[in-house]
């Protein structure tokens, strides 16, 4: 029997939030599918924990480079251009030591990864789980790196893969939600979820994501729940998620804001949650208010999947998964008026909410099932392995 083909996984973080859930979930059948995992992340965390209780190798390395908002607007710009080569080195040598088939770059902010694989003969899979419309400029260079040192682009949907001049290294590969792990929500659970939450017994507005002003917009939805506070819909908002490290003084404005807008006995704040079923099963709608476009929006899977009508921003991944006037509305983003017309519209219309619920979960069992995105990755992995064993650098 030949021997099972090492995959490195790189993820630059060892949180729970999108690109390290939808990762967590595909290794355990894709290891039944005969390949071994090793993952690699940047500390100690959950997703770590994890990997490591499902007798998976993880590896952390607390100097992987990393390019991110924070460093490269500070000093630390300089540490992370020196510290690249020694990066790139050790993963060559992890590479080699750990007899690597196939090197998986989990998003696009770890540039050493692809440049090992390269220099080590093995190939590279460059999961794009990002939108770089922020940094334009540095992206008509950047995309060149991404194109160079890859073998395979999957991209998490047609926004990601449009950003690509050239789309010959380019697929879209939507995250799938095994939906056995997330019911529809029944009246009674729904009403247990509100009491766990201290909601009361009225409608529900829900949020999940990091807390970020503009680039996660928790601050419009709050504007928009103002707004629906004036013209007499009684309805809480649940929040749930946390700034990242270093972005604490979103939590804080988020904050001020609530008690400016007169909101603070209507608004729960939940900070991370390591489970966010039950807030899903609290929520009688969800809202993703992002102002900035969201490469895809697994949040938005989940919520459809538990059985909440969802109320997201015009751009990005959205557009792929939202069927306007069918599972929920599209909104302009940072639109807090037309985001509280659209939840004024599903607030008193309960009928709406329950035909748009069932129709979102449809919708998801046709076009976003876990089972098509192991099989295309799967396909994937062995596509580009098999063109490598093929090839005159690795005869057959």
């Amino acid at each position: 029997m030949p021997p099972r083909p090492r995959i490195l996984y790189v993820n630059n973080s060892a949180d729970l939030y999108g690109a390290s859930r939808a990762l967590l979930r595909v290794l355990p059948p894709l290891r039944e599918r005969g390949f071994e995992p090793v993952v690699v992340v940047p500390q100690p965390g959950p997703l770590q924990e994890r990997i490591a209780a499902l007798g998976m190798q993880v590896i952390v390395d607390p100097r992987l480079s990393i390019v991110d908002r924070a460093r490269l607007k500070s000093g630390r710009a300089l540490g992370f251009f020196l510290g690249f080569p020694f990066n790139v080195l050790r993963f060559v040598n992890l590479i080699r030591r750990e007899r690597i088939a196939l090197v998986h770059t989990n998003t696009a902010v770890m540039p050493s990864p692809a440049l090992a694989a390269w220099l080590a003969g093995v190939p590279h899979i460059w999961h794009m789980r990002e939108i770089f419309d922020e940094f334009r400029a540095g992206w008509q260079f950047y995309w060149l790196y991404l194109h160079a040192f890859s073998t395979r682009i999957p991209c998490v949907s047609e926004a990601a893969a449009a950003q690509f001049p050239n789309r010959r290294k380019t697929c879209v590969l939507f995250d799938g939600l095994p939906l056995e792990e997330y019911p529809p929500t029944a009246a009674g659970s729904r009403a247990e979820a509100k009491a766990k939450f201290q909601l009361g017994s009225g409608p529900v507005i829900g949020c999940v994501g990091r807390i970020k002003f503009v680039r996660k917009g928790q601050e419009v939805l709050v504007q928009a729940a103002a707004r629906l506070k004036q013209r007499g819909l009684a309805a809480k908002l649940l929040l749930v998620g946390a700034p990242a490290p270093g972005n604490e003084e979103h939590g804080e404005r988020l904050r001020k804001l609530i008690n400016e807008l007169g909101l603070a006995s209507d608004v729960v704040l939940t900070g991370e949650l390591a489970d966010p079923r039950p807030a899903y099963a609290a929520m009688d709608v969800f809202v993703l208010p992002s102002a900035q476009a969201e490469p895809f929006g697994l949040v938005v899977l989940e919520a459809m999947a538990m059985g909440c009508p969802v109320v997201a921003t015009a751009i990005g991944g959205p557009l792929s998964i939202v069927a306007e006037g069918e599972t929920g509305f599209l909104v302009p983003p940072g639109d807090a008026s037309a985001l509280a017309d659209k939840l004024e519209v599903l607030l008193r219309n309960v009928a709406l909410r329950e035909r748009m619920a069932a129709v979102g979960r449809s919708r998801l069992e046709s076009k976003f099932s876990f089972a098509n995105t192991v099989n295309e990755l799967e396909a994937l992995y062995r596509e580009v392995l098999k063109e490598r064993a093929g090839s005159p650098q690795n005869p057959a």
